[in-house]
């Protein structure tokens, strides 16, 4: 689901990037924080703040343990 919703983004399409390389990494969660995360493998200048906010709004609605 999220490689699906940054592919959907035009100029990442066909794009590899941190999700591809270094995929969602299990975290410790703190109360109502995320459990996962993705795995950061490029230059973190280079993120992207579309990015961020698709992993932010999935981060809050799915949990790894459930």
């Amino acid at each position: 689901m999220l490689i699906e919703r940054i592919e959907a983004i035009p100029d990442l399409r066909g794009q590899i990037t941190d999700v591809h390389h270094g995929g969602v990494v299990e975290v410790s969660a703190e109360e109502g924080g995320p459990t996962w995360t993705v795995g950061v493998v490029s230059d973190r200048g280079a993120h992207r703040a579309d990015i961020a906010r698709i992993i932010r709004t999935l981060q809050g609605k799915y949990d790894l343990e459930d």
